[in-house]
């Protein structure tokens, strides 16, 4: 092996191996996004009005996107409606299964759609909170719909068992529900 090949080989080595500690340690790049524009949130907000039979409506915010594992920046449109089960729950919602058909129903008639890109904003499943994602347009909202008990209620000796509350043993007034549809483009 001559000394030329020897060197090219080396220099070789030592470019490969500068690349693998460059991508070690550099940092994560963000990726930036956008809020909905107001037009395009007030439509999706008139769609949820539209089709989720609920009393308190949707309050329309346009706020920083929430620190989060996936490195995301930006901001986004939230969709908000929050109140206790006297105002949410009737004769058509009584579960958060039920809300959440109502609001992914209302999105889908929408055009609003599931992809893989909309799978990794999936929640994991917990007690009394369910969150998923839908996209159209380039846009994306991701649902988080979430049923407790009000702060301060002292909790009935049934509702209980374990240290896990059992949120069909509340009365209405003692149920307090978050639905947050939070919309930006990519």
């Amino acid at each position: 092996m001559t000394a030329r090949h020897y060197l090219s080989k080396s220099m070789a080595r030592a470019a490969v191996l500068l690349g693998v500690l460059l991508t070690i340690t550099a940092p994560a790049h963000a990726e930036t996004v956008v809020a909905l524009p107001g037009a395009e949130c007030k439509e999706v907000r008139a769609t949820l009005e539209l089709y989720v039979p609920i009393a308190p409506g949707f309050r329309q915010l346009e706020m920083p996107f929430p620190e989060n594992d996936e490195k995301i920046q930006g901001s986004l449109c939230r969709l908000v409606a929050v109140g206790t089960g006297v105002h949410v729950e009737n004769e058509r919602i009584r579960t958060l299964q039920d809300m959440q058909g109502y609001v992914k129903g209302a999105l889908v008639e929408a055009g609003w759609t599931s992809t893989a890109q909309t799978e990794r904003f999936k929640g994991k499943s917990k007690h009394g909170r369910h969150v998923f994602a839908l996209t159209r347009n380039n846009a994306i909202c991701v649902t988080t719909i979430q049923v407790g008990m009000v702060p301060g209620v002292e909790t009935p000796r049934g509702a209980m068992e374990d240290g896990t509350i059992y949120l069909g043993s509340l009365k209405p007034h003692q149920r307090e529900w978050w639905i947050a549809v939070d919309c930006f483009h990519f």
